[in-house]
């Protein structure tokens, strides 16, 4: 049976007004929509209209409506409703207000002791309920724990999301979904017999990737992560388990033991129930209403809870409302949410909550091309309107002029957030704007870029908005940076701090572009210009298939960057996909640089018209990003 595709504006079942995308994945895609009649925001779930036949993925796709409404726990995401309509399959969930644990590790890099069991006590509540139930998760990560605002109770509370690939322990017969040789799961957070599959799985599996959450929330950095997906999984089989001492980290010596005891590598050794783990965490953090007022701070609830009363003024309405969290509800093929909406959220130290300095501060006129530069027509099909984005596709409050002089940047220091280093404004170099730093878990110079990408950013900024702009963007860089740039120094031999191309691009795209999205079109740009001489070879030979171009191209885009696992697959249905794993450090106009650079190679390849499409990890500083390319 052929389906439509879901789009904004369409009518679901007659009950369900779809609005805008927010989410999505390989397997399908996530809407915003409306009960027409109870006037009710939910969250619906599509299959993508070219799978919805394939009986093994519709079985997979309503099994998490059945394993959620199963269990019923308030710590899990609701599921209202399901069918099968003229756009295919569909889940209906509550619409979550909010953001995922993922987004908060990105912004702040770690979590304080009360926020961190906060957010696990809740977790391992619902886990407690699913196991009682006879259902074991199987997939649990910080993209599938979301923080919410309850407006009822004036406070954040946990969901737990996607049940998409959870195990029914006393199934009939083998699921579809658990054959021989097929292990589901992200490999950071596998458990070790759940990563070699030679064991049965049971609770316990799931407690092992909880000890992982914890660690990861409490240090910024996953206890056995490698470079490969194979790697990761062998140090997760064999690795001795790191401490949070190691990683530079001190806590309650009884919270230490708890993670270790996750930990362990023998079932037998870990905790045998969620419950045995809530009571032990619960003696570490005993009192539940500073654990809320953590989590609180992390979603700003105040700021919340004053836009759904309407008790602002005007102005900070509108700027509000400019900025809220894009919600979502729990989103299942491990899909990485759309990028939220914010203002500056607050610093968390211990009780004390910090204004963060302004993200970006633009200057009052908008910067303009330079005398007799001209722009392309793909840039020129933009609107005009200026739109401040961050890295992260978040949009940032609009500033006037006469705001400027009325908020004093305040220097940030936290013991609690070490890792949130920011970078300081030089002293030597007045009136510099801040620039957002990276998070703490990929500064200090670990990850690099070639210099054909720094160069080819650069150019390209030059020849369509002219130097004057450029230089704009270059004065106000740091110093350790800005000297490549300013005396056209930047060697196509020599690897550069990925710190210095994303402290160019966050300017850049406050001063000069002014919409995130014109990063895909600088990456097409600079197949014609300066990465022209390193991908022409792509252009030499006849095209057979886009398979073998994406493959041949993975062999040279990867070597401008010692950071992400490039692949090339190709679906059951003929769809080619590229992925890049372990692709963290980047943020998002990196992100969309890359898929505007594999497009336009593409294109010139085949001397006609192609498609990409962003299918995963459509937000900087996740752990993925996959497209979709056809003719």
């Amino acid at each position: 049976m052929a389906f439509r595709p879901p789009t904004p504006g369409l009518l679901v079942d007659n009950k369900y007004r779809l609005a805008e995308r927010i989410g999505g994945g390989g397997m399908g895609d996530v809407f915003r929509a409306e009960h027409v009649l109870a006037g009710r925001a939910v969250a619906i779930k599509f299959l993508h209209p070219e799978l919805a036949d394939n009986s093994e993925l519709s079985h997979r796709f309503f099994q998490e409506a059945q394993a959620v409404n199963r269990i019923r726990h308030p710590n899990i995401v609701d599921v209202i409703d399901a069918g099968v309509g003229e756009l295919g399959p569909y889940i209906v969930m509550e619409h979550l207000d909010g953001e995922s644990l993922g987004m908060a590790l990105a912004r702040f890099g770690r979590l304080d002791m009360e926020a961190a069991v906060g957010v696990a006590i809740p977790v391992l509540e619902a886990l407690d309920a699913a196991h009682r139930a006879g259902i074991i998760h199987r997939d649990l990560k910080p993209e599938n724990i979301f923080i919410a605002f309850d407006p009822s109770r004036g406070s954040a509370v946990v969901r737990l999301l996607d049940f998409g690939i959870a195990k029914v322990l006393d199934s009939d017969g083998p699921s579809p979904r658990t054959r021989t040789g097929v292990v589901f799961g992200t490999p950071d957070y596998l458990s070790p017999e759940q990563a070699t599959g030679e064991s049965p799985l049971d609770g316990r599996s799931d407690l092992f990737s909880v000890g992982v959450l914890l660690y990861e929330v409490l240090t910024g950095t996953r206890p056995f992560r490698a470079p490969t997906a194979v790697a990761t999984a062998f140090r997760v089989v064999h690795a001795e388990v790191p401490t949070l001492a190691s990683a530079g980290v001190t806590v309650d010596p009884r919270l230490e033991a708890i993670v270790q005891r996750l930990l362990q590598k023998d079932p037998a050794k870990r905790f045998q129930t969620a419950g045995d783990v809530v009571r032990e965490l619960e003696r570490v953090a005993p009192e539940p209403p500073r654990r809320t007022a953590a989590l609180g701070r992390l979603i700003n609830v105040q700021r919340r809870m004053a836009l759904s009363l309407g008790n602002t003024t005007e102005n900070e309405r509108d700027r509000l409302s400019s900025s809220r969290d894009r919600s979502r509800a729990g989103t299942s093929f491990d899909v990485s949410p759309a990028p939220p909406m914010r203002i500056s959220p607050p610093l968390v130290s211990g009780s004390r909550v910090t204004e963060a300095p302004p993200m970006m501060r633009p200057s009052s006129e908008p910067a303009k091309p330079a005398p007799g530069a001209t722009l392309s027509n793909a840039l020129r099909s933009r609107g005009s309107e200026p739109t401040l984005l961050s890295q992260r596709g978040e949009s940032l409050p609009t500033v006037r002029s006469a705001d400027l002089g009325l908020r004093a940047e305040p220097t940030v220091r936290s013991a609690d957030f070490g890792a949130l280093i920011n970078r300081q404004r030089d002293t030597r170099r007045p009136n510099v704007t801040p620039v957002r730093p990276l998070p703490a878990r990929f500064a200090g110079g670990q990850y690099q870029v070639r210099g054909p990408v720094l160069r080819s950013v650069d150019r390209t900024i030059v020849d369509e908005y002219g130097r004057s702009a450029r230089d704009e963007v270059v004065a106000q860089m740091p110093l350790r940076y800005a000297d490549d740039f300013k005396h056209d120094s930047i060697n196509a031999l020599v690897g550069y701090d990925l710190e210095a191309l994303d402290a160019y691009m966050e300017l850049a795209t406050s001063l000069v572009l002014r919409d995130l999205e014109r990063w895909r079109d600088i990456g097409r740009l600079g197949v014609g210009g300066e990465l022209h001489s390193l991908v022409r070879t792509l252009f030499a030979r006849p095209l057979t298939d886009i398979a073998s171009l994406m493959r041949r191209g993975t062999s040279i885009w990867s070597r401008l960057f010692t950071f992400g696992s490039w692949r090339v697959a190709t679906g059951p249905t003929g769809r080619v996909t590229l992925h890049i794993g372990d692709f963290d450090p980047a943020s998002l106009p990196l992100r969309l640089w890359v898929v505007g650079m594999v497009e336009e190679t593409a294109r010139r390849a085949s001397g006609g018209g192609v498609k990409v499409t962003i299918t995963l990890g459509e937000l900087g500083f996740t752990s993925e990003l996959a497209c979709e390319i056809s003719l």
